[in-house]
């Protein structure tokens, strides 16, 4: 009864609610800043025989203290492998190193960092409210749509193609964003939300209708890959899972809203101003990206994740456990104006090429196709629910109201609040534990650890939810509303622990890595939700939902074996993985 209960009341006392929640994560970004006090700057060093670059371009320097670094003796075997890092020393180790350039989107006051998180927050839920929140929408369009000619199945593919398009537009705006940087891609794409939101509002037809959903599953896709791109470039890897859970509890908590009463809305003012407002909504992320979200594409040279280019079998490893003095003698400040630059330096669009390489390089990894299948199901399976709820909660015997369909997703706010304590501080606090307890070294798959309980949920309501598909007389409509609910926790564990682990793994191809999960999972979840009407007809609610349970459970033991192995699929797979290391 805990569910249900916690629902209502959230429902009803959401002034109480809401503002305890807003407090709680203004404490987790305190929290996430906080880092022993900086000492006083000495000097400018390099060693070649310390795991560092140091350039004589000054954009390249890393500026560090000698006092607030540790250097200690590790077997090479320990450094040499991708993602394997050393992340406690006595106190917690910063990774990447930190360097002493004012303008590091590392080095940006918390008060910023909290501002671009949620700014693209923001973006992120417009986005997905617009694209998956249609799904309360059917009952809407179905009528004239069906009078027209079209078929449910035609209606569906309303949800599904901005769904391949979200997967598309990663495989665009992430080669440009790593070319070229991420602000001028954020800019960009929520320019073309804006239009394609007003394109779907004044639609007339089914085919201006689905040509604007599929522009706007273009912008929307940067969502998934860009967002957590920018995020993971402003917090350090001790961080990383706590800060990116902040970022999808609050994403996930307004798309949610927005999706909730996204019937009432249609209902009042028409559909078609459904999309206006998300349009309205658009204009002003578009201000506050701007004024707000600096560039935050950086170099770092691979000594910077302790990646080692020696060959000797001791390798000395520089430790940074206290943040640097910004210097502002050799770097130039951060100011607002330095900020509102739409990219930084010359464009790399040799990138380009080499990102679509790396990526299609990463997917023959056995780890990386791992996280990238159960991706892709489990987003394939939390769309088929998404767009199948609305016709079951609106029949006989429940008979909703179309205009209150859409309340079946209130549970997803519950989902927020359960994950963020999972997979943010759970993940970021068992990293730290297992690695007090093998002298300090990190290995990237303690992070698959919290995708167990997702798994298991996702198992049992796949399943149930296609036995209450099937005989809705013999189970009570709470069914569904736990079915989007819970399943879309499995997603967000998967989503959220694929990329920290991977990132984790491979740190030097952030980039690649979240165009393979966030891109080619878009494509892999049309296929999954393409095809659900004829499947559904041809094995049933419960045929076709059972057969969704058992993938995500076999995944799930496939996850055993990637953490029990995974440790020598990076020791096999890391150098193909790493950046040449360029010789002084």
């Amino acid at each position: 009864m805990f569910f249900p209960s916690f629902v209502i009341s959230w429902l009803v006392c959401p002034i109480s609610i809401k503002s305890s929640a807003m407090a709680s994560i203004w404490r987790l970004f305190s929290s996430a800043s906080s880092a022993s006090k900086p000492v006083q700057h000495t000097d400018t060093f390099s060693n070649k025989s310390i795991i560092m670059d140091t350039k004589s371009d000054v954009n390249h320097v890393e500026h560090l203290e000698r006092d607030s670094l540790d250097v200690i003796q590790i077997s090479k075997s320990k450094v040499e492998i991708s993602g394997t890092v050393k992340l406690t020393e006595g106190k917690t180790v910063f990774i990447p190193t930190p360097t002493a350039d004012p303008r590091d989107p590392l080095n940006m006051k918390m008060w910023q960092k909290a501002t671009v998180l949620i700014i693209i927050s923001l973006f992120s839920t417009i986005g997905l409210a617009l694209v998956s929140g249609f799904g309360g929408l059917l009952g809407f369009y179905i009528p004239a749509y069906s009078a027209a000619g079209k078929g449910y199945a035609d209606i569906t593919h309303l949800m599904t193609y901005p769904t391949l398009f979200m997967g598309i537009g990663n495989l665009i705006g992430m080669p440009i964003g790593i070319a070229v940087g991420r602000r001028i891609v954020l800019i960009a794409a929520t320019i073309i939300m804006i239009m394609s939101a007003g394109l779907c509002a004044g639609a007339t037809n089914y085919e201006w209708h689905l040509a604007g959903r599929v522009i706007l599953g273009l912008s929307a896709g940067q969502s998934e890959a860009l967002v957590p791109m920018i995020t993971q470039e402003i917090f350090f890897l001790h961080e990383r899972g706590r800060c990116m859970m902040i970022q999808q509890t609050i994403q996930t908590i307004a798309t949610a809203v927005f999706v909730i009463f996204a019937g009432p809305i249609a209902e009042a003012i028409s559909p078609g101003w459904w999309y206006g407002l998300g349009a309205i909504l658009s204009a002003v992320c578009l201000i506050l990206t701007f004024f707000f979200v600096p560039e935050t594409k950086y170099y770092r040279p691979s000594s910077s994740y302790q990646a080692s280019g020696g060959s000797d079998d001791e390798a000395t490893v520089i430790l940074c456990t206290e943040r640097p003095e910004l210097d502002y003698v050799n770097f130039a400040p951060r100011t607002w104006r330095s900020d509102l630059r739409l990219w930084v330096g010359e464009p790399e669009w040799n990138k380009v090429v080499e990102i679509f390489t790396q990526t299609f390089s990463l997917m023959l990894f056995p780890n990386v196709m791992w996280a990238l299948l159960l991706n892709g199901l489990t987003l394939g399976v939390n769309i088929a629910i998404g767009t199948t709820y609305g016709h079951i909660v609106t029949s006989p015997p429940y008979n909703w109201p179309q205009s209150s369909a859409s309340y079946v997703n209130a549970g997803q706010i519950v989902t927020s609040l359960v994950a963020l304590p999972c997979f943010g501080y759970g993940s970021d606090m068992l990293i730290k534990w297992f690695a007090n307890r093998r002298n300090g070294m990190h290995e990237p798959e303690v992070r698959i650890i919290p995708l167990a309980f997702p798994i298991i949920v996702g198992v049992f309501t796949a399943v149930l939810y296609g036995m209450g598909a099937t005989h809705p007389e013999n189970y009570h409509w709470f069914v569904f509303v736990w079915a989007v609910a819970a399943y879309y926790f499995a997603f967000v564990g998967a989503n959220i622990v694929a990329i920290t682990y991977l990132l984790d793994s491979y740190p030097q191809r952030a980039g690649p890595l979240l165009v393979i999960i966030c891109a080619m999972r878009g494509v892999m979840s049309f296929g999954v939700s393409y095809g659900i009407s004829p499947f559904i007809d041809r094995n049933g609610y419960d045929g076709a939902f059972a057969v969704f349970g058992g993938l995500t459970g076999a995944f799930g033991v496939i996850g055993v074996f990637i953490f029990i192995w995974g440790k020598k699929i990076r020791q096999f797979t890391g150098r193909w993985a790493m950046d040449k290391t360029k010789s002084d």
